[in-house]
């Protein structure tokens, strides 16, 4: 994976902050962080190949598709990691890289698949996501650091989903 810096990034998801007073019902964060070549550099280090390789094969497992070729992971100043259309923006903050990595790329790739339309057509594609990542928690088990409990808004939604997973993927091995 690519860990990059990007201005343009840094400032879409200034934007996208900037825009929004609570973010899934909580104060929004609005400190600043510095992200230079050391910051990079911490990214690059965490991320090793055997992470990666493993990460890689669950996000198959889970999304029966590989992640895009140019996939890149920036690095932001913001309080706020973030999906974006290029790839995943994290921040420069996080305590645990591995898990927020996850987290975000689960994001990207729900966006494009089907999961929305079959387990939870009556939700906001933005929700939807969020509850979605539970499943990291099982898939990305041995490299995040610690568990991916989400928002705390979405905590029963998480595990009801949870528990149509489970079922959907001992009743069906495609998924």
């Amino acid at each position: 994976m690519k860990f990059i810096y990007d201005k343009k990034v840094d400032q879409e998801c200034q934007k996208r902050l900037d825009a929004c007073n609570l973010i899934f019902g909580e104060k929004k964060k609005t400190e600043v962080y510095l992200v230079d070549e050391g910051t990079i550099k911490k990214f690059k280090k965490i991320w090793t190949f055997k992470i990666d390789k493993k990460f890689r094969q669950e996000i198959y497992k889970i999304f029966k598709t590989k992640l895009p070729k140019n996939f890149t992971c920036y690095i932001n100043s913001t309080p706020y990691s973030m999906d974006t259309a290029r790839g995943i923006s994290i921040s420069a903050s996080t305590s645990t890289p591995i898990k927020t990595i996850c987290h975000e790329t689960n994001h990207f790739m729900f966006r494009k698949s089907e999961y929305k339309k079959i387990y939870f057509p009556k939700h906001d594609i933005e929700n939807a996501k969020e509850i979605f990542t539970i499943i990291n928690n099982i898939y990305f088990q041995n490299i995040m650091e610690s568990q991916d409990v989400g928002w705390k808004i979405f905590w029963k939604e998480r595990y009801v989903f949870l528990t149509h997973w489970l079922k959907d993927i001992q009743t069906n091995k495609d998924i």
